[in-house]
């Protein structure tokens, strides 16, 4: 028994993805999601923008347990990680994440197709995100179900929010665009092992201040449900450019920036150069 255990031969080490490989895993499980049907992504939707609302509940709670220390945001901004960590756990329908993982095969294939689900995906994700955000900031306001020290934290964190300007807020939500999509394509080389990874990333955005279009709108549909703010205000001067602001830093930045690191790698790319570099050397013969 010793002697097997000593002289056992070493494990293989797991295949360890290259960038062309998570490329092609985020591309594949886009895909996916485009050929998913409409109710399948509308549920999906709605229950991450219910879940991802405790983001904002469970930062208000600490914040308020916190009150008065010195380390109180850094402290509360741990509580902006459990949404976040229930809504990929449960591989519900985020808006951010999708700025990424339709938008690689999309990409890769820029087919009317292609575009069109994307669109459909980005449409059905985020207005039920919205939806479920909307109901749980009614409970929030409206209903005893949190504490009224939760409640007043909230709509402290809220006004914060709502007070940033349409550039500050587009701005604050490049960084959180491209977090949220950098967080997409680590997950795929991680196995299951990606609870720290989570946890850091959500806490930055959290700590930074960075603005998140939907837990933003948690905020800022309490400020509607509690009547200090309008809704065509607040989806004008903070909603949109949130929205905005994720699609650059998820889009716009990251997805495009990993296209371009791995466009010559990739199996069609290599295979078209292959072809005509035979079809050149044939020609030379030829000659």
């Amino acid at each position: 028994m010793l002697k097997s255990l000593l002289f056992r031969p070493p494990e293989k080490e797991p295949h360890s993805l290259n960038s062309p490989e998570i490329y092609a895993a985020i591309s594949k499980e886009g895909i996916s999601e485009m050929r998913r049907p409409t109710s399948s992504l509308f549920w999906s939707a709605l229950a991450a923008g219910i879940l991802v609302s405790f983001s904002l509940i469970c930062k208000a709670a600490l914040f308020a347990e916190f009150d008065g220390l010195r380390w109180q945001h850094a402290l509360a901004s741990t509580g902006y990680t459990i949404g976040f960590i229930m809504v990929m756990y449960a591989k519900l329908q985020l808006f951010t994440e999708n700025t990424i993982s339709p938008v690689l095969p999309t990409i890769l294939k820029p087919t009317p197709a292609h575009f069109l689900s994307t669109l459909r995906i980005w449409g059905i994700s985020l207005s039920a995100n919205f939806l479920g955000t909307a109901l749980m900031a009614l409970c929030l306001i409206k209903t005893p179900m949190f504490s009224s020290d939760t409640v007043s934290a909230a709509l402290h964190l809220s006004r914060e929010v709502q007070a940033l300007g349409f550039g500050e807020t587009l701005a604050k939500g490049v960084p959180a665009g491209l977090l949220i999509a950098s967080l997409v394509w680590s997950r795929a080389t991680l196995k299951g092992a990606d609870f720290p990874l989570i946890f850091l990333v959500t806490y930055l955005i959290g700590l930074g201040g960075f603005t998140h279009v939907v837990v933003g709108s948690t905020e800022l549909f309490a400020l509607v449900w509690n009547g200090e703010a309008a809704f065509g205000q607040v989806f004008l001067g903070n909603v949109l450019p949130a929205l905005l602001g994720n699609v650059i830093g998820g889009t716009g930045l990251f997805a495009l920036i990993a296209w371009a690191q791995i466009k010559e790698e990739m199996p069609d790319r290599q295979n078209g150069d292959a072809k005509a570099t035979d079809r050149s050397s044939a020609g030379r013969q030829d000659d």
